[in-house]
């Protein structure tokens, strides 16, 4: 718990962490704003009922980078200051530190993530939807879902892989789950060998798009896929086996 506590305690004496999380509000005040009112078809989208699905995959797309900004440092820089072999020193296994590591950056990232729907709720309040209060604050347990794949995923690799490696990589498994419902729909008119692999890579991308999805039908009264919910826990749990069994050698 102290070193969990620790990577908090660092990340929050950062400013990144504020600069992330005031731009992800102004983001969210403008889409919520008539400023920020969406078109289709000519007329705006002013009822914050309909709009509340749109902002709910904005605040978690922006709490996503924030989680992959703070994961993707914070295990090379333990190495590199060489505190690792003060742990190793205190008798602590590498896969906890890993896992320690991991969680303390899957916390930061729930605090920002509550942080914009906080404001995503304030918002609510002031469109006069005090009703819709209780379900975006239930909602936040995805985000907590979508944050966490991002989190343990980029720590896992992180742990093997050069920084900047790690981060091309986790870019474009962020973006293609973010993405995957219409990545999906443009791979439906591809034909063919090459169709059916690019169908394919896109079924290896986690469905944070999905998640977002299902927030907001809990929010609008639709029903929620807990197929969904269930494969986002099963990737969390993977890269939770890659922080238990990758390695450092500096260890």
């Amino acid at each position: 718990m102290e070193i969990v506590l620790n990577v908090v305690k660092e990340k929050i004496r950062k400013k990144m962490l504020y600069i992330t999380t005031v731009l992800g509000i102004l983001v969210v005040m403008i889409f919520s704003s008539d400023m920020g009112s969406l078109t289709i078809g000519g007329k705006n989208i002013k009822d914050y009922y309909v709009l509340i699905p749109i902002l709910i995959n904005v605040v978690n797309f922006l709490s996503g980078a924030i989680a992959l900004a703070m994961s993707i440092t914070t295990i090379p820089n333990e190495y590199e200051r060489r505190t690792s072999h003060l742990i190793w020193s205190r008798g602590i296994s590498q896969s906890k530190y890993h896992i320690d590591l991991a969680i303390g950056n899957v916390i930061v990232s729930w605090i920002s993530g509550i942080i914009l729907y906080i404001t995503l709720g304030l918002f609510a309040i002031i469109n006069g939807y005090n009703n819709m209060l209780g379900l975006i604050f239930v909602a936040i347990l995805f985000m907590f879902i979508y944050t966490a794949i991002i989190c343990t995923l980029t720590s896992a690799l992180s742990i093997k892989l050069p920084t900047v490696i790690t981060g091309v990589i986790m870019i474009i498994v962020f973006l293609g789950g973010a993405l995957r419902s219409i990545l999906k729909l443009m791979s439906a008119v591809l034909t063919g060998f090459g169709g059916t692999v690019v169908k394919r890579l896109i079924g290896l991308f986690p469905d944070l798009a999905g998640l977002s999805r299902q927030a907001g039908n809990l929010i609008q009264g639709k029903p929620v896929d807990i197929h969904v919910i269930v494969i986002g826990l099963l990737f969390i749990w993977i890269a939770g086996l890659g922080l238990i069994l990758f390695r450092r050698k500096e260890a």
